[in-house]
């Protein structure tokens, strides 16, 4: 129970230990100044709650349902999962920033901010224990990321818990003339453009590729998912989204090349996974998602993991006389890709094709079977 206490400003016992820092104080720590919430005098009451645990039976998903998931996800609005509220937040704050990717203007991560409102149901129990993870891992991760929030509040809501970020430009940026940049993720003067950089559906040119580039080297899990919340399934563990370094390698190399007009059209992978970020962007042609070279890589067998889990990334269309640069930008970063496809004119489908063997092992296992059957 809150006994008469912010919720921003209590002292939180979560399984029947107090946390060291106020949800205020873990926040300010990574808040510009003119955002921050200071409070001066002791901390306003306490929090008592305890955490839910995650449920770690597995998702039994049928392969031939994918086009139902589908439409299960493209419906459905998620709630927190209160067992997992530390990777939804750190995966909502990948996506949030990754969808800056697609806006006009001249910028690098470094230059961003982010206004943090945490609507919050706090009634249920494991919702105060599930707000305080979130704060805790929002204010890790963006630590970590080099970037600062610009505000942030707490709203009681009586319905779905939720995390809503909207990116600007550092104050800091907008108004300091540097004569050099020291970050290697900032830039002279940003400016975060309201207008889309490039399209987000797919241009009917069949040669082009379309490439899949995860943010996070985490592994596909569906823990958490807007799948696994619609169909009522565990799904086991979440995605353990801990790599900033990686994130921002990824951010800045995408970013280049949305600038340098080598981007024909991007989504971002995030709420709902891979096929959903691929279905909204198949307005005017369709095309064949080849799940094949990420499953190897990953050594993943089921392709719904992939199709459906909530790893940060995005989804890129690139020319194909471009997809030799590509290779060459993304390989200097260290940065994977998985090239997913062709778009297919004349139709609006998306054909799953998924196989975790190699076309080699294909090949000999075929040769194999011929064999076994001749006399």
């Amino acid at each position: 129970m809150v006994e008469k206490a912010s919720a921003l400003h209590a002292i939180y016992v979560i399984d029947g230990v107090q946390e060291e820092y106020t949800p205020a104080q873990l926040l300010d720590a990574v808040t510009e100044p003119e955002g921050r919430h200071p409070h001066p005098g002791p901390a306003e009451g306490r929090a008592v709650d305890e955490t839910l645990d995650p449920v770690f039976r597995d998702a039994g998903l049928e392969p031939g349902c994918t086009d139902a998931y589908l439409e299960a996800v493209c419906k459905a609005r998620k709630a927190v999962p209160a067992a997992e509220a530390e990777s939804y937040t750190r995966i909502r704050v990948a996506s949030v920033l990754a969808d800056t990717l697609w806006r006009t203007g001249v910028f690098r991560a470094g230059d961003l901010r982010l206004d943090a409102t945490w609507r919050w149901n706090d009634a249920p129990v494991g919702a105060r224990a599930a707000f305080y993870a979130s704060v805790r891992a929002a204010a890790d991760y963006v630590d970590a990321l080099g970037i600062k929030f610009s505000s942030y509040r707490h709203v009681r809501t009586a319905g779905l818990s939720e995390l809503v970020l909207r990116p600007r430009i550092a104050r800091d940026a907008e108004e300091q003339d540097y004569g050099f940049i020291s970050e290697p993720y900032s830039t002279k003067h940003p400016v975060l453009g309201s207008r889309r950089a490039c399209p987000s559906t797919l241009l009917g040119d069949a040669q082009s590729w379309v490439v899949y580039i995860p943010f996070d080297t985490a592994d596909f899990r569906l823990g958490g998912s807007l799948l696994a919340q619609e169909l009522g399934l565990g799904g086991g563990p979440a995605p353990q989204i801990v790599d900033a370094d990686y994130f921002l390698d990824c951010y800045e190399v995408v970013r280049e090349l949305v600038e340098d007009g080598v981007v024909l059209s991007g989504a971002t992978v995030g709420e709902g996974g891979l096929l959903k970020a691929v279905r909204g962007m198949v307005e005017e042609t369709g095309m064949t998602l080849d799940l094949s070279d990420v499953m190897r890589s990953y050594q993943e067998q089921n392709p719904l993991r992939i199709l459906f889990a909530e790893l940060p990334g995005v989804v890129i269309q690139i020319r194909d006389a471009d997809f030799d640069y590509l290779d060459a930008e993304l390989l200097l970063q260290d940065v994977a890709f998985f090239p997913l496809g062709h778009p297919t004119p004349g139709s609006s489908d998306i054909r799953v094709k998924a196989s975790a063997k190699s076309g080699i092992q294909t090949i000999l296992e075929s040769l194999m079977q011929n064999a076994e059957g001749e006399d």
